[in-house]
Formats: C-alpha cells, sequence, structure tokens
C-alpha cells in the first residue's frame, strides 16, 4: 500500500512539472502565434467586439501587437465580413473567456490547463465507475495527464484541446450505469456529440456512427437511437442555418473550408506528397489546373468552398484511375501509427508510442465481451474511414481521440492484469 501511495505522488509531480513546463512554454510564446490558431483568437475578438462572427478589418499581425501593447482592451475594430471558415465552439469560448476576464492571451493558456486538470479527473472518474483495479486506472490517468499531443497542442490557440475535454466527457456520460436506457442522460451524450462536430468538424461521423454500432450491439432501443439522433443534429443545424442566413446562400454548410480541405485530399499530389504527419502537404489548387469554370464562381467565401468543392469532383469524375490509389494511400496513412514523416523532438517520438498502444487497444477492444467498448472502437475505426476518403485523416492528425484511445489502452491493461492475477492464483493450488 505503501508503494502504490508513493507511485501515486511521485506521478502526481511528474503530471505538475509538465503542466508548469507547458504553461511556461505557452506563456513564452503566446506572442509568436499565427495561421490557424491565430484565426480562431481572431474570431473570438470579433465576436465580443463587434457582435458578428467574422473577420475585422486588420492588417497582419496587428492583432497580435495590440494584445501585445494591451491595446485591444479600449480600441474599437471595424467588421469587414461574415465568416464560417472555422467551427464555433471554441471561438465562442474563447470570446466568453474574454468576456469574462478580459482581453489577455495568458487567460486562455490557463483556462486549456485547468480544462485538463479537469478533463484528467473526468477520465479519472470513467475508469474508477468501470471498476477498474489500480493499475489500469493509475498508468492510463498518467498518460491521459502528460500525453504528448495534447502537451504540443496546449501552447498554441487551436481547438484540440477542448475538443480533447469534450470527447472525455462524452465517454464519461456514455459509460455511466443505465446512461442508455434514460432519455434525458442520452439527450446529454448526444448534445455533447453535437459540440464535438461543431468544434472540430472531422469528427462528423462520429457522434452518429456511436449511436448506430451502440444500437446495433442493442447497447440502446430504437427509441433513443432516434431521440439521439435528433439531438446531435439541433446544435450543427442551427448553426448551418445561421450560415445559409447571413452568407446568403441556400447550401447548408457547416464550414465553408470544406471545400479547400476536399480539394487537398483529392489531387495529383496526394500518391506522392501524402504522409500522416503532413497530410494537407498537396496545394489545394492543384485540383484547379483541370477545372476551366474559376469565372463562374464569384470572390467570396462561399463562392470559393463551391468552386474548390465543385473541382474535386471534377477531378474524381475524369481520373477514375487514381481513385482506389489514392483511397488505398489515404487510408494507409491514415490506420499507421507510425510516423511516415520524421519530426524532430521528444515529445514526437512520443505521440508514436501513444499512436501505438492505441491502435492495438483499439483492436484488443474489437473482442473484448464489453458491447459500449466495441462500440466505440468500431466507430472511431468506421468514422475514420469515412472522414479520410472524403478528405484526408488519421490517428496521428486526430488529437482529440486520444481519449479514446487510452481508454481502451485501459481495457488492454485490465486484462493483462486479471491475466497476471488468475495466474497467481492457480500457482498457489
Amino acid at each position: 500500500m505503501k508503494i502504490r501511495k508513493l507511485i501515486t505522488f511521485s506521478l502526481c509531480l511528474v503530471t505538475l512539472f509538465v503542466l508548469l513546463y507547458n504553461y511556461r512554454v505557452a506563456e513564452a510564446e503566446k506572442y509568436n502565434s499565427y495561421g490557424d490558431a491565430m484565426d480562431y483568437v481572431h474570431l473570438g475578438v470579433s465576436l465580443l467586439k463587434t457582435g458578428n462572427y467574422g473577420h475585422l478589418e486588420l492588417e497582419s499581425g496587428e492583432l497580435l501587437n495590440d494584445f501585445k501593447s494591451g491595446a485591444i482592451d479600449e480600441k474599437d475594430y471595424d467588421f469587414k465580413t461574415y465568416s464560417t471558415w472555422r467551427p464555433p465552439f471554441w471561438p465562442y469560448t474563447i470570446s466568453l473567456i474574454f468576456f469574462l476576464f478580459g482581453f489577455k492571451l495568458t487567460h486562455l493558456i490557463v483556462f486549456k490547463m485547468l480544462l485538463h486538470i479537469v478533463g484528467s479527473f473526468i477520465f479519472y472518474k470513467t475508469l474508477k465507475n468501470l471498476n477498474f483495479d489500480y493499475w489500469p486506472i493509475v498508468i492510463t490517468v498518467f498518460l491521459y495527464c502528460v500525453s504528448p499531443s495534447w502537451q504540443i497542442y496546449s501552447r498554441v490557440f487551436l481547438s484540440e484541446p477542448i475538443t480533447l475535454f469534450l470527447f472525455t466527457v462524452f465517454i464519461y456520460l456514455l459509460t455511466q450505469k443505465h446512461a442508455l436506457r434514460s432519455s434525458k442522460k442520452t439527450i446529454s451524450i448526444s448534445i455533447v456529440g453535437s459540440l464535438i462536430i461543431i468544434c472540430h468538424p472531422y469528427f462528423l461521423f462520429f457522434p452518429f456512427l456511436g449511436f448506430l454500432f451502440l444500437l446495433v450491439f442493442k447497447q440502446v432501443d430504437f427509441k433513443r437511437f432516434v431521440l439521439g439522433g435528433i439531438f446531435i443534429l439541433i446544435i450543427p443545424l442551427a448553426w448551418m442555418l445561421r450560415n445559409s442566413w447571413v452568407l446568403e446562400t441556400n447550401s447548408l454548410l457547416l464550414t465553408t473550408s470544406t471545400g479547400a480541405v476536399m480539394a487537398k485530399g483529392w489531387n495529383k499530389n496526394v500518391l506522392k506528397l501524402h504522409n500522416n504527419v503532413n497530410g494537407d502537404l498537396a496545394d489545394e489548387t492543384l485540383v484547379l489546373a483541370d477545372y476551366n469554370a474559376e469565372h463562374r464562381y464569384k470572390d467570396d467565401e462561399v463562392s470559393k468552398m463551391n468552386l474548390y468543392k465543385d473541382a474535386t469532383v471534377n477531378f474524381i469524375k475524369t481520373h477514375s484511375d487514381l481513385l482506389l490509389p489514392i483511397i488505398l494511400k489515404k487510408l494507409k496513412s491514415a490506420f499507421n501509427p507510425f510516423a511516415e514523416y520524421r519530426k524532430a523532438g521528444v515529445l514526437e517520438k512520443g505521440r508514436v508510442i501513444y499512436h501505438v498502444l492505441g491502435f492495438l487497444a483499439m483492436i484488443f477492444v474489437l473482442f473484448s465481451k464489453n458491447k459500449i467498448t466495441r462500440s466505440l472502437s468500431l466507430t472511431l475505426i468506421f468514422s475514420t474511414i469515412c472522414i479520410t476518403i472524403i478528405t484526408y485523416s488519421g490517428f496521428r492528425f486526430r488529437v482529440p481521440q486520444s481519449a479514446l484511445e487510452l481508454f481502451f489502452v485501459a481495457f488492454l491493461i485490465q486484462f493483462i492484469c486479471e491475466r497476471i492475477a488468475q495466474k497467481r492464483i492457480i500457482s498457489t493450488i
């Protein structure tokens, strides 16, 4: 018992060191943010300053300079145009944090750290409620806390950390006793699933397929299956209707980035350039080379999305010989837990270990007696297949699903512990 307490205390100290170290790195680099990460902050500021979800009239680097100088507190910004390039959940969360605590990037860093601590506790409660033994709980909760993927994304302002938290809550709610026999709990699970979609659209298929496989394994009845599907749809559909209204289009779209993402996954260079580390390395403009219809499209966000989407469909139709090779290339990368392109750093090497463990555990639970876990494994596999074929994806791209992968690892370790215990009992007889 003393040894267990010592191990737990030691792992807590390591976790605390990792959290503090990542906070220090994130704090030191907060004004060096750019690209996708800064887009989310930009949207959060726009929501609070103008009440509109979209782009402000800003020069390159101006917003970061305003954060750095403190001018952002009193400065007014002109709204430029509506946008739905990014999914809304994280920008709205950012705007709420700024509203409550002020325009400081440090507040976002602290929020992510606190959210991860809460997520770690929820993950612990999930395993505890399932009556896991000491070692599966201690090992996997520790792996959750110090996850290399989380460490990387905790240092920037992308949506992965908050999506990871939502995945953790989703698993916790789903594994509660009699969760799928209660309409209220089913609705709660569905709402979290819908928030995952509007936080990270790559998981578009996950909540729906989750309920489908739960129905197949008779873990949820048809009535609650339909109820769950309806509530999964409500929030994303509301966002789509908003987009149709403000962007003045008849299309129902979740994000206008869909077209460009599809194009990156479907062009001549995919076979040569695609890998599971830099999967979007291929240039989306490549699909326009054989598509002479640019003049039909206006110079706005929705038209550009439609241009890439239509050009991608045209590429698929006119390059039938590349169809199967591209699909196989993307799926091979998606399910390869090893890095196909070497990246330096201890954290990148740690990610490989995590992905290998997660992949093996995912396969293992397919044959477990726990039907909910088997449903989740199949859900992860088929949702990955669907999004990979349409765009590009894979285990190494999808940081938030690491909560689910570690959940599978806990089952694998539990199985090993039980087998060891059985052998000890037999040897004493």
